[in-house]
């Protein structure tokens, strides 16, 4: 072999060779990421796009330069193709899922519940961000000969890959160590440059080049490189003292409605409509299917802890599922999404779950027709453990009790802590006096703030009072649990039968759980039995007032108290009126006159107040939050004009309800979907394009609105 031909046979090899390394790279920092999703799809789609991207790459390598991007770009089209096309479910039609996994790929990516499912819109962005690095390094690597340039996309890649990941995942130094081992025999075996190229379409000319220079260089870069590992490596690591952020911490989270937000609500309406068709349920067993189960209570409302986030349909954090439903919506609503606890996998339903109590959310809403199956690993409650469990005080939000109790909770509170001992008889016994002392009545309003809660506790039977739904009945018990000592939420879902049914109204249902350490949330019933009389709880309070010892009995005093109601020390003379002179220094009339401007100033405080909101509302805040707060301005003029809309009405529904009014929205009820569902793609204009709706729809409507409303707002 003449030395023309072994020089152009050792440069062909050098070629592959840092094609193989660089190809690989790319599939490590591809692969990085995939250790927060679930199962091995991802890898094999991840490795496809390496050695895809690097094929046409080399294949075109001396081709005209302006070839290969038009071939990888193609080849790229082609292969998330395929990639969607696998990881659908089939559903929806394909040109759908793809124009859907396009659009939302970034925020689905960043807000996708770990283990991230492979479906279309997670796998797009890894896939697309690995083939866009493999055919960057190949042409900086392999056309131009610029191996330490190659290295630069894979790199980022892998970083790419670290910050998806964030905390959520091991450190994997196996992973860095493969990196720069291949990255290493990259740089050793680096190709030539164009202007030396020994290929088949290159000529050589001349002597061999001395290895000298080169090798020299590679010792001086080794050492210099172990030095400065060695010297700076362990400073680095001491600079890191917390772990890495999450970028899911600023990606916002699936939102709820109004109804979502607080289902308690939701009880009332379903005690007086008892016979409203839910959904049909086909369950391996009796279970009760949660909605919504809620810690957080400021005295007004109780609510959910925690953010829920995107999920595929593998929930992460449950057992092994024993308990299986079909489900069909009827007229439930909402987006919640009804499970027996713990859910551990929803298929044939985009889904997202509050990690905190593992229920279960929609993005989409329910809608009439909506069909979807879930298997649960069913909580088992150890009634023995329970009894001789201590509470678990490990929550601060699960005892919080908010200011301001009636002083009827004090009463039973301090009822329950005299006549019960242990946590779990303080818990039961609660539970049966509310249910002994109390009646269901489907025709008691709505409420469970504090005030409705004294209403329902303490006022007399005659008045309204000692009746209520479930929702009082669980809102009590869990707000007296807390003042006992008892960690406690709220629990709205539906007691489900085994088999084939469906369920309505009737058992809709809230209800009072209590976390003890060890067995976890126990449910307890506060509710009456069906056409028990309750016998008044004042009897049972003021029998327990009058076995009480005083003070004095308790200390083993006695006999004769000293009177203290010295005659001497009264005085004559109305003291209610020698302060009402004392305070008499401002005229009555000066008070009156003060009054009277405060109400004056009323229309205009509220005038301000509107036009501050206005622009709050119209400049503030991403392109998506101005849509958002355009949308807001038309349906708060279009309610001072007398037309309503519901808060569970979508945008297209609310624009044909402000039909009514003959003034023009445009195009808002589109951007208002593309804000709601893709606040990403909402661009500057158009947002301008929605605020300019505003002005020019009030003008309209505003001889609509009445003149008392038009004066005072």
């Amino acid at each position: 072999m003449n030395p023309q031909t072994r020089r152009r046979t050792r440069y062909r090899l050098r070629v592959a060779a840092v094609a193989a390394c660089l190809t690989l790279m790319c599939l490590l920092a591809g692969t990085v990421a995939a250790r927060v999703y679930h199962g091995q799809l991802l890898i094999y789609l991840v490795a496809g796009a390496s050695f895809g991207a690097f094929a046409i790459g080399f294949a075109l390598r001396n081709k005209p330069s302006f070839l290969a991007p038009g071939a990888s770009a193609a080849g790229l089209a082609a292969y998330l193709l395929g990639a969607i096309a696998i990881t659908s479910d089939g559903t929806d039609p394909l040109g759908v899922t793809v124009v859907d996994a396009l659009v939302n790929a970034v925020p689905r990516t960043l807000t996708a519940l770990i283990p991230v499912e492979p479906v279309p819109d997670t796998v797009v962005v890894p896939v697309f961000l690995t083939w866009l690095a493999a055919t960057l390094a190949c042409e900086f690597a392999i056309r131009y000969g610029r191996t330490l340039l190659g290295c630069l996309p894979p790199t980022l890649l892998y970083g790419a890959g670290l910050y998806l990941v964030g905390p959520n995942a091991d450190a994997g130094p196996l992973y860095a160590i493969a990196y720069c081992v291949l990255a290493a025999a990259a740089l050793a075996v680096t190709a030539a440059p164009p202007e030396r190229r020994p290929d088949r379409d290159a000529t050589v000319d001349g002597p061999a080049p001395s290895k000298t220079p080169a090798l020299m260089g590679a010792v001086i870069t080794t050492t210099v490189l172990l030095a400065a590992v060695a010297v700076l490596g362990p400073a680095a690591a001491r600079l890191v003292t917390t772990s890495p952020g999450d970028p899911r911490e600023y990606v916002e989270p699936p939102q709820l409605t109004d109804i979502d937000l607080n289902p308690l609500v939701r009880i009332a309406e379903w005690a007086k409509f008892p016979e409203q068709e839910l959904f049909k349920a086909d369950t391996s067993g009796d279970a009760w299917m949660r909605l919504a189960a809620l810690t957080e209570y400021d005295g007004t409302t109780w609510q959910s802890t925690g953010d829920f986030r995107t999920a595929g349909t593998v929930v992460p954090g449950s057992g092994e599922a024993t308990y299986s439903a079909d489900v069909e919506i009827i007229e439930l609503g909402g987006k919640l999404v009804p499970a027996a606890a713990d859910p551990a996998s929803v298929t044939d339903l985009p889904i997202a779950v509050n990690l905190y109590t593992k229920c279960l959310l929609t993005p989409d809403g329910l809608a009439t027709g909506t069909s979807f199956h879930v298997d649960s690993a069913l909580v088992a409650t150890d009634a023995a453990a329970a009894e001789t469990a201590r509470p678990d005080l490990s929550d601060a939000t699960t005892v919080a009790v908010p200011p301001g109790n009636p002083e009827i909770m004090a009463t039973i509170a301090d009822y329950i802590n005299t006549t019960y001992d242990t946590p779990y008889e303080r818990a039961q016994g609660l539970a049966d006096f509310l249910s002994q002392h109390y009646a269901f009545s489907a025709e008691a309003p709505s409420g469970h703030d504090m005030p409705a809660l004294g209403f329902f506790l303490g006022s007399p039977v005659e008045a309204g009072g000692q009746r209520g739904t479930s929702e009082h009945f669980a809102a009590a018990y869990a707000v007296l649990a807390r003042m006992v000592g008892l960690p406690s939420r709220v629990v709205v879902g539906f007691d489900v039968p085994s088999g084939s049914s469906t369920v309505t109204a009737a058992q809709g249902q809230a209800w009072p759980e209590v976390a003890f350490d060890g067995p976890g949330w126990v449910r307890f019933d506060p509710m009456p039995a069906s056409g028990a009389v309750p016998s008044p709880p004042e009897d049972t309070l003021e029998q327990m007032e009058e076995e009480t010892p005083s003070p004095e009995d308790a200390e083993g005093g006695g006999g004769e108290a000293e009177d203290f109601n010295d005659e001497a020390l009264e005085q004559d003379g109305d003291f209610n009126e020698e302060a009402g002179q004392a305070d008499g220094g401002i005229p009555r009339w000066v008070w009156y006159a003060a009054a009277g401007l405060l109400l004056a100033c009323v229309p205009f405080a509220l005038k301000a107040r509107r036009m501050l909101r206005r622009r709050r509302r119209l400049s503030r805040g991403s392109p998506a939050e101005r849509v958002a707060g355009a949308w807001a301005e038309v349906l708060a003029e279009a309610a001072r004009a007398g037309v309503k809309v519901p808060g569970h009405a979508n945008a297209e529904e609310a624009a044909a309800r402000l039909g009514a009014l003959s003034a023009d929205i445009g195009a808002l009820p589109r951007l208002v979907n593309a804000a709601a569902f893709a606040p990403g793609a909402v661009s500057e204009a158009d947002a301008r394009a929605a605020t300019a709706v505003v002005a020019p729809f009030s003008r309209t409507i505003r001889h609509q609105v009445k003149w008392v409303r038009r004066f005072l707002t």
